[in-house]
């Protein structure tokens, strides 16, 4: 008990942490607990703002009736001060359409994606997502810069 305690209340375990409540946000299609995961400054290498990507979200929600995320591997650095944390994530993401035609995301079985997360009021962030792998929603194709 003590070991998960710790293992939970380290600054790692609530990244961690963070990560599960997204999936969890994403799984539900819950555009609002998404929204509050990303931060005001989030901006990517796609040149998506923090509006840009609540948009494409509740697009992708409106289009798929299911997502299924399949965590399998958080690698999980953060800077000396703990302010910010580089997060990448291994998982496998399968979704169907409203039109009950299941699509998997990534290529291969599973992803890749950075996370890049800040610290804002004490609460862990969404900073910048960077593919990895490419990827394949809603019917577009976007490769891995």
């Amino acid at each position: 008990f003590s070991y998960a305690r710790f293992v939970f209340s380290s600054e790692e375990g609530r990244v961690r942490r963070f990560i599960l409540e997204g999936k969890r946000a994403a799984e539900s299609r819950n555009i609002l607990a998404c929204a509050n995961l990303i931060s005001k400054e989030y901006g990517d290498k796609y040149n998506n703002d923090r509006q840009t990507l609540i948009y494409i979200a509740r697009e992708a929600f409106a289009y798929y009736k299911t997502i299924i995320i399949g965590v399998d591997r958080m690698d999980i650095r953060l800077d000396k001060a703990k302010e910010r944390a580089d997060v990448e994530v291994v998982a496998l993401v399968l979704c169907r359409s409203k039109e009950n035609k299941s699509e998997r995301v990534f290529e291969g079985e599973k992803g890749r994606l950075r996370l890049r997360l800040i610290k804002e009021k004490g609460k862990w962030q969404l900073l910048e997502l960077e593919l990895l792998e490419r990827m394949t929603i809603m019917g577009q194709t976007i490769d891995a810069a």
